[in-house]
């Protein structure tokens, strides 16, 4: 979804590249030459988990932060919300919604370098393996979603041969650019945009980029928020990556949260404790949706906020039944994420017979497409999706 920006408020490029300074270099003048040496253990504990070949979860070095699924799971909902507040008059607050993709390149970014970063390093895992990690764990929910979106334009009669160029260019997890439709580059699943950044971008990861100097490394993060700020400001968007006019600029908006996640990372031993001020970072944190419409203030959650709610969210471990429910909503995070557009488009046209144009403004509709996305979710996560990774790990297997 474009950003309705109305009489947006000018906001000149310097303020933001401020904000964002001021958190990269704390973190650089304090932690950037002590990062260079090898990396210190873990903030908690010292044992990790990622989902095994089913989906469940095994236990593997180095570390795990159950926070970080529960932040997952609420950003998901937050998205859903947003693409639905129309259902709604408008009227809920998460008119910044987007903004949970920031934070998911952030909380990717950590997590991907905490468990791959130093096994890459240490040859322990080699880039072929981290490919089909990635491939295993990103592709099935993806995979599925996309063929529920191609039977959704299927049914609904879209243009046969946008519809083939769109599935052909998402199995390979990228935009369609040949017939570049109306419904942008992503038209089957949109939110897909973002895996489209997240899949090729640890890629180049695993290739090159964990070899930099923690120096090299906060430079870059640096430039891509300095792009992102112009890009942002020239094309009067936040929403970049979605269209096709800010295709290229979304490289920017990845890599400066997926790398200051790696960044935080790296430095993660001598960032300062927030102590009681963890909580309230995170709650600032997880307000996102809520932020005035307001660039400088967009700015300021994306490039300072977000940062220390994820360093706070690292202080504070869950335990027993909160680290339970933590899992299952990070694990449901990706499915729902995904799922919920193409939903929305078959419960509206269906609709659309009896309601017309209202259809795009019921707000039981809008329930609705809340209650059918759950459930799919559901069905998916713990269904489909185990079965797919199963399928895929024989046919990707060499034997």
């Amino acid at each position: 979804m474009a950003v309705v920006s109305g009489k947006r408020p000018r906001l000149s490029i310097a303020r933001p590249r401020v904000l964002g300074a001021r958190v990269l270099g704390s973190c650089v003048q304090r932690a950037v030459r002590k990062a260079e040496s090898p990396p210190p253990p873990p903030i908690l504990g010292d044992r990790g988990t990622e989902q095994d070949q089913e989906g469940t979860e095994v236990t593997r070095p180095p570390g795990h932060y159950p926070m970080l699924d529960g932040m997952r799971g609420y950003a998901a909902l937050i998205v859903m919300i947003y693409h639905l507040q129309h259902f709604f008059g408008d009227r809920l607050p998460v008119g910044n919604g987007f903004l949970a993709v920031d934070l998911f390149f952030m909380m990717s970014g950590f997590v991907i370098a905490l468990s791959y970063e130093t096994r890459l390093r240490e040859g322990e895992i080699r880039f072929r393996g981290f490919l089909r990690r990635r491939f295993l764990r990103l592709y099935p929910a993806y995979l599925a979603a996309t063929i529920f979106g191609l039977a959704v334009a299927l049914i609904f009669a879209r243009q046969g041969l946008e519809v083939a160029a769109a599935f052909a260019s998402a199995l390979l997890m990228l935009p369609e650019l040949i017939l570049r439709g109306a419904d942008g580059p992503f038209p089957l699943v949109p939110p897909a945009w973002s895996l489209f950044y997240e899949f090729w971008g640890n890629l180049f990861y695993a290739a090159l980029a964990m070899r930099w100097r923690t120096r090299t490394l906060a430079v870059t993060v640096a430039g891509a928020l300095a792009v992102y700020v112009a890009a942002t400001q020239i094309g009067g968007t936040f929403e970049l990556g979605v269209g096709y006019a800010n295709l290229l600029p979304g490289i920017a908006r990845f890599w400066f949260g997926f790398g200051l996640g790696v960044l935080i990372w790296r430095c993660r031993a001598w960032l300062p404790d927030p102590g009681r001020a963890a909580v309230p970072l995170l709650l600032a944190t997880l307000a996102f949706g809520a932020v005035p419409k307001v660039d400088a203030l967009r700015f300021l959650w994306v490039a300072v906020v977000m940062p220390m709610g994820l360093i706070a969210a690292l202080r504070m471990p869950l335990t027993g039944r909160a680290a339970a429910v933590s899992a299952h909503l990070g694990r449901m995070s990706y499915p729902l994420y995904l799922l919920h557009w193409p939903v929305m488009e078959l419960v509206v046209h269906l609709a659309e017979g009896s309601e017309g144009v209202r259809a795009w403004t019921d707000p039981v509709l809008g329930l609705t497409i809340v209650a059918v996305s759950c459930g799919l979710t559901v069905i998916l996560t713990y269904g489909v999706e185990p079965w797919l990774r199963r399928a895929l790990d024989r046919i990707t297997t060499c034997r």
